[in-house]
């Protein structure tokens, strides 16, 4: 290992097209060695899948895109006029559920593979079987960022590496110990990948020759998807409504509301008066606009919210927030 990383594009694949053997065309076009990574966009591994959909006679592509994206969708995390973004059933929180158009001929729209970590490893092991070079594979895909203006590749199935190095429990230069690092090399090895190849390129693959990485025949991207429990930013923008509605019942195995989150309440309705400290917490307030703005609060703190009007046309609410794993 002398710390040279290269990236080689594998040029000359041709248009793949349902039922492609992808590891015939790249072992045709490159030469492999034990230790390289193979980085292969996602789009070429759902044409040689199939993943196609068609739009309806008439439809217009943008729509159908979003029609679909809702249809491959198992949550939605934020709907707005300019970007739809949803959980897919791989648990990949994206845009437009990973549903894309571009280069894909015939006017059809392309899917994300099934399973990417089963394509992945599929690829891998055909390519071991026609050159004989133990390589690694990433499937990727161009994802956007909270905060971040631009899209970069990340890996959405791995086979072959470990997708994280975990150096909690280690130390730094300065005998600090790590307790939250933990880093996404497969997501690494995807954005250094999308560097020497563009969209209108067609180079849909590229060899990662020089990475130090960990072996892993159990691998699989999933351990990159932060579970829910840990996820701090479950909604986005226009979510407010079917998260007060859809909102698990709180209950004794959630935690109470705290202390300071009741002193910031109070400044949403001054007559909010605890009705039972829980858990689950139950809050009283007379005014129900107060109220409602206390149930959005809390929905927004991530607890569960249940609420009902009284008889005097005050609100009662119950809230609980989930525990968090430990």
């Amino acid at each position: 290992m002398n710390g040279r990383v290269e990236l080689l594009p594998v040029a000359g694949l041709p248009e793949v097209t349902a039922g492609a053997d992808l590891a015939a065309l790249i072992a045709a076009a490159a030469e492999l060695r034990d230790g390289d990574v193979v980085v292969v966009a996602q789009k070429i591994v759902s044409k040689a899948e199939g993943a196609f959909v068609e739009p309806a006679p008439g439809e217009d592509r943008d729509a159908a895109r979003r029609r679909v994206a809702y249809e491959q969708a198992v949550r939605v995390v934020a709907d707005t006029p300019h970007a739809l973004i949803v959980e897919t059933a791989h648990g990949l929180v994206c845009a437009n559920a990973g549903v894309d158009a571009s280069n894909v001929p015939g006017g059809r729209l392309c899917l994300l593979p099934a399973d990417p970590d089963a394509s992945a490893r599929r690829l891998r092991d055909d390519l071991r079987a026609r050159t004989g070079a133990d390589v690694a594979v990433v499937v990727a895909d161009s994802f956007g960022r909270p905060w971040r203006v631009g899209q970069t590749d990340v890996a959405i199935g791995v086979a072959g590496l470990a997708p994280l190095r975990d150096e909690r429990g280690g130390v730094d230069r300065e005998g600090t110990t790590l307790t939250v690092t933990e880093v996404a090399i497969a997501d690494q090895l995807a954005a250094a990948a999308d560097l020497v190849r563009r969209k209108a390129d067609g180079i849909p693959a590229v060899v990662v020759r020089g990475v130090r990485y960990t072996a892993d025949e159990d691998a699989n991207a999933r351990r990159l998807v932060r579970t829910p429990d840990l996820d701090l930013f479950p909604r986005g923008r226009g979510m407010l409504v079917s998260a007060l509605l859809d909102a698990p019942e709180p209950s004794a195995g959630h935690a109470s509301v705290t202390a300071e989150e009741l002193q910031s309440l109070r400044r949403l309705a001054p007559d909010l008066t605890v009705a039972a400290s829980g858990p689950p917490t139950r809050l009283y307030v007379a005014d129900p606009v107060a109220g409602a703005l206390v149930a959005a609060a809390l929905v927004d703190l991530g607890h569960a919210v249940r609420w009902s009007r009284t008889h005097d046309g005050g609100l009662d609410v119950a809230a609980g927030r989930p525990q968090e794993r430990r």
